[in-house]
């Protein structure tokens, strides 16, 4: 007699209340993502009119609606600012025009129809160019393959990769997932006998037994740092980077909390990414290697667009090339040099300011979380309230072999920039250098071009893209070389700019990558800069600038600067002092104790009662008068 056993049902736990709460809005979230933009208008005409109704109803009239179009049109006008855009004020100021008319005519009956039919015909442009943008991201996104794609790739591994190399004997995938394209997956080992070094250097199996290019395999250590493991990303179509793309698709912008900002994408789709700073080590240092045409250049501009759009840094571009690499942002940054003698010139202006920018630094006075005072911080973080707010100075070295291949120059230039990529990035110089590959060569070919790019590397990122020499790609950190890239797209006479190998923040020095670019890099380089020159470090600059129009070299060893100062001897001159006093009268009349504040930022220790003793020097000199109300001024202005 056979026995039935019946299977109880078991059902699922209920969540508590909270929990699925927020799940149900994580999932509405996502699913409205995107189209919260076509309700915006509506909400804004809907606002308009809430106010008008809201001064009518308590009789308060324009004390309601004018501060709302005050505010409506100031917030417009600070995030235009910010994002270093123009201000779109027609809609602002056509329903501010409507708030300040309501509360005399009354915001009902014809004159609510009239806001809302002008309103929603105003608008349907912007609802005609969101609904078209949509369609085209749908229509232009690689698709994703299907989840059965990744059905039955473990036995593929174990019947063609796994039993026709002994680096992957015993090995088994694991975790397969679909990515746009291809898939990922996680390599299991043996314990003691498989090594991802072995693995990594092997790959090309996988590639021939997938019968796709070597560039289309990636493989990255595994989950967790298992060494006898290693996770694989291949992807069987060749064109999900074919797409050029834009850095406005995506927003891609600095991140000021981490000094990130995305930069491309990885051939699998997922976001590529460059660190300018990090709130750990603070600045970073780069790498830009590639052959004409290849995109270098355009990846330079990209990075320029987005330290432009940063409130944080300042950029400054340096072209040993006489101005053909960037000409777009020639004399647009705030600091811009052209030719090999300018950009030398620049340079050393640049390490004297950040060797005062360090001590600066080292010796700030700040109170910590807890409560102590302080004095000095081990690096800077730019923005640090702490510091002054100081910014971070992103310097792009456009052609390097030409600097440091100077027959005059090179020698000494790179002797200095192998030591700056050492010392810079603590007071906040970020050094971004292009070159044509990763030979020594293009670093100097001195005993010290070795130091010099393994600084650079080390401290930040390396963006590799084809190049027309295999030289020393692995000695910069990259898995692959980038000289075996492809130079145009399969069955097209189109070139690949852009694409390369890129390490970095990712962690992915093996998966091929492409760079973006901006729509209208013009229009961004002839905007305002987000950033500007704080006050302590435009201080430097100019006690470096006067101190060489005075004939003093601030390079000498027995050059008395405000760098190599003194505390227990005479630091300044009388000359020193008085150069001061008239560097801060050029920008207008001021009285004995504006001078001295003035002249103690610039001059740490100097006696305070030089400064009088100097304005009566300059006075007898009759380069400076003082006026009736007990300021002076220069005497050209006196003439003026």
């Amino acid at each position: 007699m056979a026995t039935t056993v019946s299977k109880k049902k078991t059902e699922p736990e209920e969540q508590p209340e909270p929990r699925r709460m927020r799940r149900a809005f994580r999932r509405i979230k996502h699913r409205q993502r995107g189209r919260m933009a076509y309700v915006r208008p509506v909400a804004w005409l809907a606002t308009i009119q809430t106010a008008a109704v809201l001064a009518d109803v308590t009789g308060l009239g324009l004390e309601v609606t004018g501060p709302a179009v005050v505010i409506a049109v100031g917030a417009t006008l600070v995030k235009a600012r910010r994002r270093g855009q123009k201000a779109a004020l027609k809609r602002k100021v056509a329903g501010g025009l409507w708030l300040l008319v309501a509360p005399f005519v009354g915001p009902y009956g014809l004159m609510a129809l009239a806001l809302w039919v002008v309103g929603v015909v105003t608008y349907a442009n912007y609802w005609y160019g969101l609904h078209r943008s949509a369609t085209d991201r749908r229509t232009d996104r690689p698709k994703a393959p299907p989840k059965d794609t990744v059905a039955g790739v473990e036995a593929w591994w174990e019947q063609t990769v796994a039993s026709n190399n002994a680096v992957f004997a015993n090995t088994h995938l694991t975790k397969p997932e679909p990515v746009p394209g291809g898939f990922t997956a996680v390599i299991v080992g043996e314990p003691g006998k498989t090594e991802f070094d072995r693995m990594d250097k092997a790959k090309g199996t996988i590639a021939s037994a997938r019968r796709v290019g070597k560039d289309q395999v990636e493989l990255g250590p595994a989950p967790g740092g298992d060494h006898s493991g290693a996770r694989v990303t291949i992807v069987e179509r060749g064109d999900n980077l074919r797409k050029v793309q834009y850095l406005e698709d995506y927003a891609a912008a600095i991140d000021p909390e981490t000094g990130i900002a995305r930069v491309g994408s990885f051939f699998d789709l997922k976001p590529a990414h460059w660190s300018f700073w990090t709130t750990s080590a603070g600045a970073q240092m780069g790498i830009n290697a590639g052959s004409t045409g290849a995109g270098k250049s355009g990846f330079g501009g990209s990075k320029l667009a987005l330290v432009h759009q940063c409130e944080l840094a300042v950029a400054v571009l340096l072209d040993a090339q006489d101005g053909s690499s960037q000409p777009d942002w020639n004399g647009r940054t705030p600091i811009s040099r052209e030719g090999v003698p300018a950009c030398w010139e620049e340079l050393q202006a640049l390490d004297y300011v950040m060797g005062r920018r360090a001590q600066h630094i080292a010796h700030a006075p700040w109170v910590d979380n807890k409560g102590r005072e302080r004095h000095g911080k081990p690096f800077l973080v730019p923005g640090d309230p702490d510091l002054g707010g100081m910014v971070l100075l992103y310097v792009a070295v456009e052609e390097l072999p030409l600097l440091l291949g100077d027959d005059a120059l090179g020698a000494e230039a790179t002797v200095f920039l192998a030591t700056a990529a050492k010392t810079w990035r603590k007071p906040g110089g970020a050094i971004d250098v292009y070159t044509q590959n990763l030979g020594l060569e293009n670093f100097g070919g001195k005993p010290i071009s070795n130091t010099l790019r393994s600084n650079l590397s080390g401290g930040g990122s390396v963006a590799a893209f084809r190049t027309g020499s295999s030289q020393d790609w692995n000695m910069v950190g990259l898995a692959a070389d980038p000289s075996l890239l492809q130079a145009f797209w399969e069955g097209t006479r189109d070139k690949t700019h852009g694409l390369g190998y890129l390490k970095g923040i990712d962690n992915r020095p093996g998966g091929k990558w492409r760079a973006a670019i901006s729509r209208d890099l013009y229009e961004i380089a002839t905007s305002p800069a987000a950033g500007k020159l704080d006050d302590i470090t435009a201080g430097f600059f100019e006690e470096y600038h006067e101190m060489r129009r005075r004939g003093v070299d601030p390079r000498e060893p027995g050059a008395v600067t405000p760098a190599k100062a003194s505390s227990t001897a005479p630091q300044w001159s009388p000359g020193d002092v008085q150069a001061v006093v008239e560097h801060v009268l050029i920008s207008g009349p001021k009285d004995v104790g504006a001078l001295c504040v003035a002249a103690r930022r610039r001059l740490d220790g100097v006696s305070l009662g030089e400064i009088p003793a100097a304005l009566r020097t300059l006075e007898k000199a009759g380069r400076i008068r003082k006026g009736g109300d007990e300021s002076y001024q220069l005497m050209q202005e006196v003439q003026q």
